[in-house]
């Protein structure tokens, strides 16, 4: 499944990002995988590029042997080198969601694979564990 769109057009980013997750699913050999993650990074990764301006936006869903890869190729330099939002941040350099990122004169590529962990069970024990760690490092940051 591929798609091509401007990035400045929030709505055609969202379809497009709820399209390939879904695409994703259809294609997972665990049909009750949890891809909130995976959704999350590729939904942080696409916003990146709608705050950046008007440049072509290439998506592709792919079947391989390690399982479904969605591919991201954009126009220009990686966008999240030159991000300063916190919280974009924290979600792409503190992600379990197995990342590729290439970047050349003509464009960047980046790659999403579903996490190892994506079964429902392991995700649900693992998520919650490191929710709760999160959550007391925030409140222990923001603290006066």
């Amino acid at each position: 499944m591929n798609w091509s769109i401007d990035s400045a057009d929030a709505f055609s980013v969202a379809r497009v990002r709820r399209s390939a997750i879904d695409a994703v699913r259809g294609l997972s050999e665990d049909p009750g995988a949890d891809l909130f993650a995976l959704e999350l990074v590729l939904g942080e990764l696409l916003a990146a590029e709608t705050e950046r301006g008007h440049w072509a936006l290439a998506v592709s869903v792919e079947s391989e042997l390690a399982g479904p890869t969605i591919h991201v190729y954009a126009q220009g330099p990686p966008a999240i080198g030159v991000d300063h939002n916190e919280y974009r941040r924290a979600i792409l350099l503190g992600t379990r969601v197995p990342l590729t990122v290439e970047a050349s004169a003509q464009g960047t590529h980046i790659a999403l694979r579903v996490p190892p962990e994506a079964s429902g069970e392991a995700m649900f024990r693992s998520r919650a564990t490191e929710t709760y760690q999160r959550a007391q490092e925030i409140s222990r940051r923001y603290t006066y």
